[in-house]
């Protein structure tokens, strides 16, 4: 099931169309954020929800409606859905643009079954492999919809789950995830201010904290990656995945390591804490 709240009204998604004049289809402009429900419940809904208002007056979007009748709209959607949903917040640049500014941009949001979007249990007991991209992520600070550098980057190339931007061999963040990296007992992750604010990777990092994890905010560099102990991808879906490999390098002995698997565990036990009713 899938549904989308749309001009006041929630609608089976493929009943809802953009007209070919909107900019998010002619110039890439629109910003977008996503969340997901355990126990139907929503997963950090106010952080979400400021993150992508955020994004949307850095973008010149305006027009939203506001942070309290947002999380209205994402709790009536869920009921709704009846199951765990993944919930996706648009804002688009619409018809109109006024030097930068997009007074009259198009909000919507997306919801659907959870379940068809999760990843195969392989990819948490073997973990994933990345490809890196030598260039930063356009507008690091906003949650652009503009994605098409890293998916032309991957080019068919089903080994790897997403890339990795890594400026100047400085690795930032991956497509859609935060990377961290277990190098001599330290966690080392981009800074926030170089990298998205990342819900999820917040949570992390709060949790390795409470847990005793030394944590370096930096960028790792590429050549860190042959002595690194383990790394990680962490996002709203992806939750704690292990990263086996990176291009043709083994991380560590190329399997899930201890730290990672530790923390994957506290991240699941301690969800509750940042769920809605």
């Amino acid at each position: 099931m899938a549904l989308c709240y749309y001009n006041g009204s929630f609608l089976p998604r493929e009943e809802v169309f953009l007209p070919v004049t909107d900019l998010s289809i002619q110039r890439g402009i629109g910003v977008f954020d996503s969340l997901r429900t355990y126990g139907e419940k929503p997963f950090a809904l106010a952080e979400h929800i400021k993150r992508f208002l955020d994004s949307a007056e850095a973008s010149g979007l305006h027009g939203l409606p506001a942070f309290e009748e947002m999380e209205k709209i994402v709790f009536e959607g869920v009921r709704r859905i009846e199951e765990d949903a993944l919930v996706r917040l648009y804002c688009t640049g619409g018809d109109v643009n006024r030097d930068g500014i997009f007074p009259e941009s198009r909000f919507f949001i997306l919801f659907e079954a959870l379940k068809s979007k999760l990843f195969p249990s392989s990819y948490y007991s073997e973990g994933v492999a990345l490809f890196t991209m030598n260039c930063p992520r356009p507008n690091p600070l906003i949650k652009s919809i503009d994605y098409m550098l890293p998916y032309v980057a991957k080019g068919g190339r089903s080994e790897y789950l997403e890339g990795l931007y890594c400026p100047g061999g400085e690795i930032a963040e991956g497509t859609s995830s935060s990377f961290f990296l277990a190098l001599k007992g330290k966690l080392v992750t981009a800074p926030e201010g170089e990298v998205l604010a990342g819900v999820t990777r917040k949570f992390v990092l709060d949790l390795a904290r409470e847990a005793g994890v030394t944590v370096e905010e930096r960028a790792p560099r590429m050549e860190e990656l042959e002595s690194a102990e383990e790394a990680f991808i962490s996002s709203t879906l992806k939750e704690v995945m292990p990263v086996a490999r990176v291009d043709s390098r083994k991380i560590g002995d190329g399997r899930p390591g201890a730290l990672t698997q530790h923390l994957r565990r506290l991240y699941l036990r301690k969800v509750e804490d940042f769920l809605k009713a």
